[in-house]
């Protein structure tokens, strides 16, 4: 019978933001196995069988997992709501460790690491990680590093990894702007050297075709799906100190309008109430 290992953080990390379904179990942050496929409406459906698949295909069982890892979105309404939904119900019925991990995070430290662009070691990199939200809206955010990968050898995020714009839902074509103010802004130390576009960028094409011309360095636009390993591996330094998340209070983050739609929409709803 097998047993859970004291100090081995063995994670179970699923994704439903976005039609890609994925799911992976990382053993202190290294990677055991991982199916992925595409379900744009059956999420609900395919999650389960997908977990079970892979414990039987490691020789596994339920219980010899220790922690379950969610990408927590932002991304589908529905969609993220299934794998938290899930991730709890591991949480509470085998009484792993839980914690959320940003989906848009996870789709950009995990483009870094793909062969689609020119990598450099002096090289400083935004990633600007795109999920269609329609009407030309896109669930997106700004990531950076320095050097050629964003990973470790052994998996964890490189000590330059950071947040530069936080999780939001932006009209693609402000958001462009913004980025390009931001970079504008930058000492010659601090602005990027090249911009990599990732995720569902199909639908936005006209928009980084335009950016691409104006930026004065490297872009690349690289389409790519969520993969849960990048889940477990940024879960796993978080994990490894003890942090978890609340089971009680663990929701999805569908994301906030940004502040001047806020306020636009908190002034409408005044005068409405004022008429």
């Amino acid at each position: 019978m097998s047993e859970r290992i004291k100090d081995t953080v063995r994670c179970l990390a699923i994704d439903t933001s976005t039609s890609a379904m994925t799911v992976a179990i990382l053993e202190n942050g290294q990677l055991l196995g991982e199916i992925s496929s595409h379900a744009e409406r059956n999420h609900s459906l395919g999650l389960l069988p997908h977990i079970q698949d892979l414990l039987a295909r490691l020789g596994m069982k339920p219980k010899d997992l220790s922690a379950v890892a969610a990408g927590q979105g932002p991304g589908s309404y529905t969609g993220v709501r299934i794998a938290v939904s899930v991730a709890k119900t591991f949480a509470w019925s085998l009484g792993l460790d839980l914690i959320g991990v940003s989906s848009l995070e996870a789709m950009a430290i995990g483009s870094s690491v793909q062969d689609d662009y020119e990598k450099t070691t002096d090289a400083k990199t935004w990633i600007v990680p795109l999920m269609d939200g329609r009407r030309k809206q896109a669930f997106t955010a700004v990531y950076g590093f320095e050097g050629a990968t964003a990973l470790t050898p052994e998996g964890e995020p490189h000590a330059s990894w950071h947040e530069v714009i936080p999780d939001g839902i932006r009209v693609i074509g402000p958001w462009m702007e913004q980025i390009q103010s931001l970079i504008s802004s930058q000492g010659e130390q601090d602005a990027p050297t090249q911009i990599l576009f990732v995720g569902e960028t199909v639908g936005f094409a006209d928009e980084l075709a335009n950016f691409t011309q104006d930026f004065k360095g490297n872009v690349s636009v690289i389409p790519y799906d969520i993969e849960a390993q990048y889940i477990g591996q940024l879960a796993f330094p978080r994990l490894a100190k003890g942090e978890k998340a609340d089971l009680h209070t663990f929701v999805p983050n569908y994301t906030r309008l940004p502040e001047a739609e806020a306020n636009l929409l908190a002034g409408l709803q005044t005068k409405k109430g004022e008429l």
